[in-house]
């Protein structure tokens, strides 16, 4: 899913030599089941100090993805772009369809350049 596509680009970033610092970070989960796995309705504290509640017992890739996400942001140095990728099958199938990716940026020009990217690819 997103680990694998963004650790490939993470590879042809350093094959390539771009001229660039990127520090990659991959939240890589399994979805098992057993006595201590999430149940719906459990409440969970997230890295950033938010808490959630399970509604989906299918969302641990989306539970690692924020802390990774608030991780980077608080402890990484002079960060100018945090991208994140997920697969978010479910959801983005019933949000999109399926010949369409979500974006979800905080800056209209990292949308843009979002878009143009995978217009691009």
């Amino acid at each position: 899913g997103g680990s694998a596509g963004l650790l490939g680009g993470f590879c042809a970033a350093v094959e390539l030599k771009v001229p660039t610092k990127i520090t990659l970070l991959l939240g890589i989960v399994e979805n098992a089941i057993g006595p201590l796995a999430v149940r719906n309705d459990d409440i969970l504290k997230m890295h950033s100090g938010k808490t959630v509640e399970i509604n989906n017992t299918d969302a641990e890739g989306r539970l690692v993805l924020g802390d990774c996400v608030s991780h980077a942001s608080k402890n990484l140095d002079n960060i100018d772009l945090i991208i994140d990728m997920a697969t978010l099958t479910g959801a983005q199938l019933v949000a999109t369809g399926k010949k369409h990716a979500g974006i979800l940026a905080n800056t209209e020009e990292a949308e843009k350049r979002a878009y143009d990217a995978g217009m691009r690819s």
